[in-house]
């Protein structure tokens, strides 16, 4: 087992840790953004820790449900190297943490859930993760037996189809929802044919296998409208083309309640081998008022709340509700009723029923824990692998002992770290973070840095400087001053434009007498 370090005296970094994907563009992501905006609300604490898995291979950046929340107030981004201590680690979606290369040597929990958001076997037989085995590295990399906790009966089955030797959360860990404001109750149809759409990941398991089952679910006539959020090349390979019927629209394209809210019927048919875990793509249908038509299995999830049918079927009941909108209307209020269940308070209640509980005032925002041999009044940022020679020798030359130097560098991969710098911050690259993502990530970390430390003077290196790195040091109390190593090439608009927000900017020929420059700095005053 490894090395986890554990606190008995009470005192925790943060509430809860969220450990996933971020990356993953789905209901993984979205999820996680809803709880993690449920316990910003009610001033529980956040620290969220991204883990590269396997299941995205590629360099995408962070979802924008995870970008849009890390502004929240009570929630920190941290890395797997972080030293943090929670009272509960959630760790979303098991072939993340099973197939993770990060290691999380210095994070530890009271309690740990894994979050099964995903279908351990699929309808076809295909294991997706060994559950006993990610049970047996959970247990190793946090030294805490986990709790299973699946998210639905679908699912909850495909674990027990493994193994029944886990422990399972007695109660589904489910998806909470908000409906957002201005949706209101449906009082009729939209136009003058039924309206049938869908939407979801463009990916070949999301559409029905045969063209038979496409063309019947969604029809390409004059009766009816088909409207597709999220991309249709994979119904298209299969049908050699796109029907001339069909209004596409790519994953992302537009907002998907705005969507929803201009659909009579939500029809979500898929490939036989798939397992929906939840369907948070169906409970926003549901919230939205569409009349949803989803595989008989689903009706476990969902109950009366929605039809079900097979591919077949589908136009037969769209055309029963059009000649009886009384009950097309019962239907859709019936659906609306049901998602409004999953609110908020709910995620909130199981949190304290795993002793997190929201504080009757919400606290400030904590900084997380630094250590303890960064304190000190010099705070200074190389922003690459060329400035870090320069970084290195400054902060030895302004390293006094009444005036510790914390450098902190920007490294492109996590075995880059140099000799003598205190903390190392992976760049966007490394990362797979926008630049608009990952400057805010930046200024976050250092923000804790300088809340910190305290700085006397802040000192970036590099022969530009990162938006994010002056934004957090704009927040300190302190000089802040910018060297540009030798050889540094000339500056652009932008970076000219905001020399003036430093108190000194020292150009790469002032730079190559490193004598002169620290008597500058260190006189300042």
């Amino acid at each position: 087992m490894a090395s986890t370090p554990q606190r008995t005296d009470g005192r925790y970094d943060v509430d809860v840790i969220q450990l996933s994907d971020f990356r993953l563009p789905g209901g993984t992501t979205s999820s996680i953004a809803e709880e993690v905006r449920a316990q910003s609300e009610a001033g529980i604490s956040t620290a969220l820790v991204h883990a590269a898995g396997t299941i995205t291979n590629h360099p995408h950046p962070w979802s924008a449900h995870i970008r849009g929340i890390l502004d929240l107030p009570h929630v920190q981004v941290a890395t797997h190297r972080e030293r943090l201590h929670a009272k509960l680690l959630v760790i979303r979606h098991p072939t993340v943490i099973w197939s993770t290369r990060a290691t999380f040597d210095h994070l530890s929990a009271d309690e740990v859930v894994i979050v099964v958001n995903h279908a351990a076997v699929d309808a076809a037989g295909t294991r997706h993760y060994p559950v006993e085995d990610t049970d047996r590295r959970v247990r190793e990399l946090f030294g805490k037996e986990p709790i299973w906790a699946p998210i639905g009966p679908v699912v909850r089955g495909t674990v027990l189809e493994q193994t029944t030797r886990v422990p399972l959360r007695d109660q589904d860990w489910v998806n909470i929802f908000r409906t957002p404001e201005g949706v209101q109750e449906r009082t009729g149809f939209l136009g003058d044919v039924p309206i049938i759409g869908r939407h979801s990941r463009p990916e070949p398991g999301k559409w029905p296998a045969t063209r038979r089952d496409i063309r019947a679910a969604y029809p390409n006539s004059e009766k009816y409208r088909v409207e597709i959020l999220g991309g249709a090349w994979a119904a298209e390979k299969i049908l050699r083309g796109r029907p001339e019927h069909w209004h596409v629209i790519p994953f992302g394209g537009e907002d998907p309640m705005r969507f929803l809210q201009r659909i009579d019927f939500w029809v979500y048919m898929h490939h036989p081998d798939l397992k929906e875990a939840f369907g948070r793509a169906a409970m926003e249908a549901l919230a939205a008022g569409c009349v949803a038509i989803m595989p008989p299995y689903m009706k476990e999830l969902f109950g009366d709340a929605a039809l079900y049918a097979t591919p077949q079927q589908v136009t037969g009941i769209v055309d029963s509700l059009w000649k009886d909108p009384q009950r097309f209307l019962e239907q859709s209020l019936r659906a609306q009723e049901f998602a409004r269940a999953f609110r908020p308070q709910m995620h909130i209640d199981r949190l304290a029923a795993l002793d997190v509980h929201a504080p009757a005032q919400p606290p400030q925002d904590r900084v997380l824990a630094t250590p303890a041999r960064l304190s000190g009044p010099t705070l200074l940022l190389s922003t690459d692998a060329a400035a870090a020679p320069t970084a290195a020798e400054l902060a030895e030359r302004l390293r006094t002992p009444r005036r510790p130097t914390a450098w902190v560098q920007v490294a492109e991969r996590p075995d880059a770290h140099a000799a003598g710098a205190a903390v190392t911050v992976l760049d966007a690259q490394a990362l797979r973070m926008t630049d608009s993502a990952w400057q805010q990530y930046l200024a976050q970390r250092l923000s804790q840095l300088i809340g910190a430390l305290r700085p006397g003077r802040v000192v970036i290196v590099g022969a530009r400087f990162h938006t994010g790195a002056l934004r957090a040091a704009q927040t300190a109390a302190s000089s802040r001053f910018w060297v540009r190593p030798p050889d540094s090439g000339a500056l652009d608009e932008e970076q000219m434009a905001s020399t003036g927000r430093f108190t000194r900017v020292f150009s790469a020929e002032e730079a190559e007498d490193l004598d002169a420059l620290v008597r500058q700095i260190a006189g300042h005053r």
